[in-house]
């Protein structure tokens, strides 16, 4: 069997990715029932997280990283750290996501755990495509209440920045699980979803 050609690599990541990229928000309603809503959340189908507290100690985020950690190996869910990639190894994480400052300050990317990055706009989308992530995240699309001060980018711009980038991409701000068809219909390989990934 020939060996696949680099310009397959986006078509296998997209394959191996869920529509929806939950965000943590345990510092919003607490560490226990945070837990308990991604377990609910989970054994509902949810199969990646990204783990962003910032507000957590080092030690509380490696408690905490552990906790969801052992709920997403149980369910086959794979977890990204918001962070360092370092970090995220340490703490038994799938892989990394990164800021958008984080993303344009890298000269490389890691290559033996997932890395993703939060993107505003074409260049931040460039920059990740040329480092071969795994995949980004395109948002605001609408306006919301955690970014009031970032102008969305509405789904007609979203659109055209999502199909002309290499790699898959989730739609974030405003968005709830109900907008999976729509992002999809733009462009998006999903939604990446902060309190409606867990709140039912």
């Amino acid at each position: 069997m020939e060996p696949l050609l680099p310009a397959n690599a986006p078509v296998l990541r997209a394959l191996e990715l869920p529509p929806v990229y939950g965000i943590t928000m345990a510092e919003d309603v607490g560490e226990d029932i945070f837990v308990e809503q991604a377990r609910i959340a989970m054994d509902r189908g949810l199969r990646l997280v990204q783990l962003r507290e910032k507000s957590f100690s080092a030690e509380g985020i490696s408690r905490f990283a552990a906790r969801i950690r052992d709920l997403a190996r149980a369910r086959g869910a794979r977890v990204l750290l918001n962070g360092e990639a370092e970090t995220a190894r340490a703490l038994g994480c799938d892989g990394v996501h990164w800021t958008a400052a984080r993303l344009l300050a890298a000269q490389t990317r890691p290559r033996d755990i997932l890395c993703a990055a939060s993107c505003h706009d074409k260049m931040d989308l460039a920059r990740a495509a040329a480092l071969g992530l795994d995949f980004a995240v395109l948002g605001p699309v609408k306006a919301t209440p955690s970014h009031p001060a970032m102008r969305p980018l509405g789904w007609e711009a979203f659109a055209g920045l999502a199909r002309a980038s290499p790699l898959p991409i989730y739609a974030l701000g405003g968005l709830t699980a109900g907008d999976v068809d729509d992002a999809i219909d733009h462009g998006a390989h999903g939604v990446a979803l902060r309190r409606g990934a867990w709140v039912q």
